[in-house]
């Protein structure tokens, strides 16, 4: 956890001014944090400790206990079966390796496609215009490759007017098979359907793994409903399953002052929409325990209490689109209403068999990919080091200044931003640097960068501060040594507060 300075050693930082916000008062605690500043440690180490027991008892209760104790009769009646499959010969085996059946059977998963497909539409029509997965980015020098892929460039063919027509075809393409995947769930031609669902995750996941930028929440959200839907048996289990799961491992990354102290709010001029100035920290520790535990309680076999967990959810995904827009409660709420909606049945057994290894197995992957940041020394949220490879909406609000110079020590270029949402990530400012400038012989070598980065209101700290960028490598998966966290880097200055956009 990023260490917090005294009020009054934070006042005798000098004002840093970033773009678009320096109308607005400087940043500060207000009278409830100051008041809860003494007791955040033991409030962290409060819901660190909630979390674990209430995995300890998931996985006692849920998987551990009905595994190695004989299930009652009724149980193991009612307990889920995979029945073998009509067809014949590569039908009957395409049936069998992806688990058709439930969806020809089941009209509750076929309304599942339909939400997924609603979010590839939503997906496509945000991305249709980017020029960051064009050949244009080449051009311009704004390439932004993943960490463990960083030729990516050499893939990039696509073309927007007045170029070329390609990528509008490529997603016209697309927006077809999106309607031929919805004609088959519609007219029970499976086989088709899912072929089509199959070629639109090939084509989201080629386009993300292309633009750095297309990393957002919702798409984790989406790309496991999209992954559970085509290859994994016990579909609307762990359909099901996966909101939950992904509402409650949320929360490791809301697991620091960014919320249990409401700082990701209270640097923000206009606050947190509908409730009053100086309050945050109260709907933020109660989102985390929503979310935590109560989101569990969508699965309870008692309607009013089940039916409760619903409709906070559904009241929770439609107060994020005040801040977030429509794309992440979009791609959310169809799944949420299909699967824990008026169509809901209590699982009478949770799927332990052979056939659920892949589910739980993808399970596991998730939990892995979540604690990648965190297992990484130093504040991911404020290094950005494996930050992105679990869930990570709105863990933290960033201000940041990345300052590109010559070898003379002249100035090339400073690019301020104060948006909350814009993480300061290392890792695109070298591939900047690498690009715009390292490859330019008309620029004295070598070239410098400094980043300055503060997180939720608090201090500039100065995270890099290199002399030639251009030897610089990046561990995709560790820590790296160039990039400082607080307990090495200076503090530089303070912000102004900023607002979400």
């Amino acid at each position: 956890m990023t260490p917090i300075l005294t009020p009054d050693q934070f006042a005798a930082l000098p004002l840093l001014p970033m773009n678009g916000v320096n109308l607005n008062a400087p940043t500060a605690l207000n009278p409830l944090q100051l008041a809860m500043l003494p007791w955040l440690p033991m409030l962290q180490t409060f819901w660190w400790g909630v979390f674990i027991v209430t995995t300890a008892y998931l996985i006692w209760h849920y998987l551990a206990k009905p595994a190695f104790a004989p299930a009652p009769r009724e149980a193991r009646r009612a307990a889920p079966k995979i029945p073998a499959p009509v067809a014949t010969g590569w039908r009957g085996r395409c049936d069998r390796w992806f688990s058709l059946h439930e969806i020809r059977d089941d009209l509750v998963v076929r309304w599942f496609g339909g939400a997924i497909l609603l979010g590839y539409i939503i997906t496509f029509e945000n991305w249709a215009g980017s020029t960051g997965t064009t050949t244009l980015a080449l051009t311009r020098g704004s390439v932004l490759c993943w960490p463990f892929l960083p030729n990516c460039a050499d893939w990039l063919w696509l073309q927007l007017p007045p170029f070329g027509y390609s990528q509008n075809i490529f997603y016209a393409l697309l927006l077809g098979l999106i309607v031929l995947a919805a004609w088959g769930l519609v007219t029970n031609r499976i086989r088709l359907a899912h072929l089509c669902f199959g070629l639109l995750l090939l084509a989201k996941g080629y386009l993300m793994l292309q633009n750095y930028n297309f990393k957002g929440n919702f798409d984790y959200y989406h790309n496991a409903f999209a992954i559970i839907y085509l290859f994994l048996p016990h579909k609307r289990f762990f359909g099901s399953l996966s909101l939950p799961l992904f509402y409650y491992l949320s929360t490791v990354a809301k697991l620091h002052p960014s919320w249990t102290l409401g700082n990701y709010f209270t640097p923000m001029s206009l606050g947190l929409p509908l409730f009053p100035l100086g309050s945050e920290p109260i709907p933020t520790n109660l989102l985390i325990f929503m979310e935590m535990v109560m989101g569990w309680f969508l699965f309870s076999h008692r309607p009013r209490l089940q039916q409760a967990m619903f409709w906070f959810f559904v009241a929770f995904h439609l107060y994020s689109s005040i801040l977030v827009g429509y794309r992440y409660p979009v791609t959310v709420l169809p799944v949420l209403l299909v699967l824990f909606g008026p169509f809901f049945k209590p699982f009478k057994a949770i799927p332990l068999g052979r056939a659920s290894l892949p589910g739980w197995s993808f399970v596991g992957l998730l939990f892995f990919l979540q604690f990648i940041g965190p297992a990484i020394p130093g504040d991911e949220k404020l290094t950005a080091e494996g930050n992105f490879y679990g869930l990570y909406m709105f863990e933290a609000n960033h201000q940041c200044q990345a300052t590109f110079t010559d070898g003379l020590g002249l100035p090339l270029q400073t690019i301020r931003d104060s948006t909350p949402r814009n993480r300061c990530d290392p890792w695109e400012w070298l591939q900047i640097a690498r690009q715009r400038y390292c490859k330019r012989p008309t620029v004295a070598k070598p070239v410098g960068l400094e980043i300055l980065h503060s997180i939720n209101g608090g201090p500039f700290y100065q995270i890099v501060k290199e002399p030639n960028a251009c030897a610089l490598t990046f561990k995709p998966f560790g820590r790296n040594e160039w990039i400082k966290d607080a307990t090495t880097a200076p503090a530089v200055g303070r912000p102004y507060m900023n607002f979400y956009r």
